[in-house]
């Protein structure tokens, strides 16, 4: 099945906006692109429902000012279902505690794959799991993610 292009469209401003909220606030907010039921996996944890993805963006700004660019490409669609489709997508993260400027040195790069799934005509992210592909070693990645995931 092809992928209409509004839908294709309407699937990248989902990730845009994603990244925007993270970087920009309100990073809470994130949540709300989440299907009421759809979870956030990285580092092998995962919250699930917005209420606990909404909590562990609450409990990060709650360390402390933190800056970040999330710089997120080669974006690539595949349907699943007429309200389905899945999408595989590389993330460039930097990340300092602090307002800027910091260096320029990356925190980490990650595979991004998502399930994104329509819901009274709007896209959602069904699920999204990160997993680090490069990452430095003596930084860590500090979003407080709920429960153990698979």
């Amino acid at each position: 099945m092809t992928l209409p292009a509004e839908d294709v469209l309407a699937i990248q401003a989902l990730n845009v906006e994603f990244a925007y909220r993270v970087d920009f606030g309100p990073q809470e907010s994130t949540a709300e692109l989440f299907a009421e039921d759809g979870w956030y996996g990285w580092g092998g944890k995962r919250s699930t429902g917005r209420e606990a993805i909404a909590a562990a963006y609450r409990a990060r700004w709650a360390l402390g000012e933190r800056t970040a660019r999330h710089l997120c490409v080669n974006l690539r669609l595949t349907r699943v279902s007429a309200d389905e489709v899945a999408g595989r997508s590389l993330m460039l993260v930097f990340a300092e505690n602090g307002p800027p400027p910091h260096p320029a040195v990356p925190l980490l790069v990650a595979d991004v794959e998502d399930r994104y799934v329509r819901r009274g005509g709007q896209w959602f992210f069904k699920s999204r799991q990160l997993t680090n592909v490069f990452a430095d070693p003596g930084r860590t990645p500090v979003l407080p993610l709920a429960e153990k995931g698979r």
